[in-house]
């Protein structure tokens, strides 16, 4: 057994018995160990007083007036907020029936009169350390699984702009698709890319181009609908879901979001960064798979690419 059992201070043991000399006895050997000791004279103060203070441990006599030991571990183990706490039986029965009927009401360990004080500590200390490590495992899992809904829902958006990011869009149109499927209602999507982000990476720096990719994708939320929802695709390009939106409206939303971005003006060092996009849209039918809308769409930018370059 360990003797360093600092890692133990501090945690709850309630002791039921109705000898006042074995309270005693026990009490004042567990106090050694620096553990917080609580009391109970039957098995009926014994249950009111595990719902106030939730023990790590009971320590419960079986040979008791008004309720003895098995009844009250009996009643624990039936109560949700009870029925993880440990209990080892103190006493002097030790009959094979005796000792089986104790673990099949839910006791963990017998503890026989009369004490024999090292094996006392020994047996409690095994079941408060077993019982820390299952509450610091718990704790973990807990922990782990905050992390990952953290990590699940930053995967979800993009860091640099704050938009929904590439893995968020493909869950979206994948959701949209089968609704789009069963509703019958289609939809359209836009692919803008920026226009010449290396040059102004190049000329300005990288922290200018971010800077321009994050004012890009402010303009785009200003200028969408509030059911329209809009992410960063690559580096430089972005995607937008236009739900029920047919290829003529999506259009025109594309021309609007298009000025609206020309008219963006950016200063840096007493000189103005102009901003431009080049767009592609395509109308997804109700049949189609967002992949193959999506690539129609990206070809429609390439050319829109090619024809500003001419």
């Amino acid at each position: 057994m360990n003797n360093d059992n600092s890692d133990l201070v501090q945690m709850k043991i309630l002791l039921v018995d109705d000898v006042p000399l074995n309270i005693e006895i026990l009490f004042k050997t567990l106090r050694t160990r620096n553990y917080q000791i609580f009391m109970a004279d039957n098995g009926v103060k014994a249950l009111e007083l595990v719902t106030q203070i939730q023990p790590d441990l009971i320590l419960l006599d079986i040979m008791m007036p008004e309720m003895d030991g098995i009844e009250t571990c009996r009643r624990l183990k039936a109560d949700e907020a009870t029925r993880d706490i440990p209990v080892i039986f103190i006493t002097a029965k030790t009959s094979a029936e005796d000792v089986l009927e104790g673990f099949n009401v839910g006791g963990v360990d017998y503890i026989n009169k009369p004490f024999r004080l090292q094996e006392v500590l020994a047996r409690v200390e095994t079941q408060l350390r077993l019982r820390k490590t299952l509450r610091d495992k718990d704790n973990l899992i807990s922990e782990l699984r905050d992390t990952h809904e953290v990590l699940l829902s930053s995967s979800k958006l993009d860091l640099l702009t704050g938009l929904q990011s590439r893995v968020a869009l493909s869950e979206i149109l994948s959701q949209e698709q089968s609704r789009s499927q069963s509703s019958g209602k289609a939809f359209s999507l836009i692919m803008a890319d920026i226009d010449h982000i290396s040059d102004i990476n190049d000329e300005f720096g990288v922290t200018v181009g971010d800077q321009v990719i994050i004012r890009t994708g402010d303009v785009l939320q200003e200028n969408l609908r509030s059911h329209d929802v809009v992410g960063r695709w690559s580096s430089e390009e972005f995607l937008i879901f236009l739900p029920e939106t047919g290829l003529e409206d999506a259009q025109i939303l594309a021309e609007k979001i298009r000025g609206a971005i020309e008219n963006e003006k950016l200063d840096f060092n007493q000189k103005q960064i102009p901003l431009t996009l080049s767009i592609g849209v395509n109308h997804c039918s109700t049949g189609m798979k967002w992949e193959k809308c999506l690539a129609g769409a990206h070809e429609c930018l390439k050319q829109a690419k090619k024809n500003r370059s001419e």
